[in-house]
Order: C-alpha cells, then structure tokens, then sequence
C-alpha cells in the first residue's frame, strides 16, 4: 500500500510543477521575446530490484519564434532569425528576444531595465540619436553610413540558458556562438511564443493528473482505515 501513496505524491508533485510551468507561460503572453516552458513526463530513476521507477516532470525551453508586430519605432527591433541580444549590465552578459530599446544620455542603446545592447565588434552600441536604419544584418546607417553593427548570440544548446524572468536568460558566454546568418526587422517587435488554447488544455491535464492523485490518497486512507477495523476486531 506504501507503494500506491508513492504513486500519489508523485502525481501531486508533478501536476503541482506542470501547473507552475503553464501559470509562468500565461503570466507572460503580453512579454515581447518571451520563450514558453514547455513539460514532459520523464522517468527520474529506472526501475531495479521489483521497485516502482521514480515518476516526474522535466521540462524545455520552446525557442520558436514568435508572432512579429508593427510598432514603427526605430528602435524597435525584432528577430526572425535564431539568436538572442546580448545585454551588458556592466559586470556579465545577458540575453533576451525582447527588442525595445531607445538611447540614454550617453549615447548606449539601452533597454527597458538599463541594459546596454552590444554589438558584434564588443562593447555597447552607441549611436549618435535614434533617426538610424537598421538593415536585416544588423548594420546600423547613419546618414548611409555604418556606424555600428547589433550582435546576435545563439547558444549551443538550448539547455545552457537559464531563464531569469521574464524574456531575460543568463549563459555561460563560451556556450554562445556569434550568429553567422541574423535577421532582424526595424520597427517591429517579437511576441511571446504561448498559445492560450494549448496552454489551457495543458493545465485541464494537469488538474485531472492532480485529481487523480488526491483520488488515490482517499484511496489509501480507506484501505488503511479498513485495514484497522479488521485488526481491531480480530484481536
């Protein structure tokens, strides 16, 4: 019986996790360049011996593209290509999808929390104002002329990147490679990559998956408390 209790703690645990998963994918639909974490069932620890294998989730980082959008601010930048911005903080590297950006008062192109975009040659991209053409490579125009090109960074694996909210990733720099054939659009944004439907069904899974679980504790209750009454009779 310790056995069927072990199966509904994991079941419990694991629609408990998938939920978490799906509530940060919808918390997010809104979040320019935000990637969807997706889960799937996964065996932890291989059954040896006659004992049960360990149940539970993993989960993906989804780097699909998402829908782009018109905004016409120049410095609105979208990628259709693979590859993340690389952001400086002034201490480490970070990366996002997420193209809003405009200038500080220094010149640096900037996003919404500060965060200096970076450009192929290394450092900050700064550009003189923001009335620039941006062509699909990067290549910032000035009056015709390049004065800057946005670096594109992809990772060479996708489960080196771990995500820190929002459309926000931190990696290893020595996993991210220079991407050799970016695609980027002036004037547009990137959205976020979540569906609601698929995401709603997967959380109708994982409330059934958690309703099974707690069936099966009442389950055991009954079998321990029958059990009880049949010891307490027979003695």
């Amino acid at each position: 019986m310790l056995e069927l209790l072990g199966v509904a703690e994991t079941m419990l645990s694991a629609s408990q996790r998938r939920l978490e998963v799906i509530s940060g994918n919808i918390s997010n639909t809104e979040t320019s360049g935000f990637k969807r974490t997706q889960s799937f069932d996964a065996v932890l620890t291989a059954a040896s011996d006659g004992v049960l294998p360990e149940a539970g989730i993993s989960t993906y980082l989804d780097l699909t593209s998402g829908a782009l959008s018109a905004t016409g601010s120049p410095l609105d930048i979208a990628i259709s290509s693979g590859g993340f911005f690389q952001l400086s903080d002034g201490e480490q590297a970070l990366y996002s999808r997420a193209g809003q950006f405009s200038i500080a008062a220094d010149g640096r192109v900037v996003n919404g929390a500060g965060l200096a975009l970076q450009a192929v040659s290394g450092g900050d991209v700064i550009l003189p104002h923001d009335q620039v053409e941006i062509l699909e490579d990067g290549t910032v125009l000035d009056a015709g002329l390049p004065v800057a090109r946005i670096a594109l960074f992809a990772p060479d694996s996708v489960d080196q990147m771990q995500a820190l909210g929002g459309s926000l990733f931190t990696a290893d720099e020595a996993a991210m490679q220079l991407e050799t054939d970016p695609v980027m659009h002036q004037g547009m944004l990137e959205g976020a990559n979540v569906e609601l439907a698929s995401e709603m069904t997967a959380m109708m899974m994982a409330l059934r998956q958690a309703e099974m679980g707690s069936r099966l504790v009442q389950t055991y209750d009954q079998l321990i408390g029958q059990a009880i009454t049949t010891f307490g009779r027979g003695r």
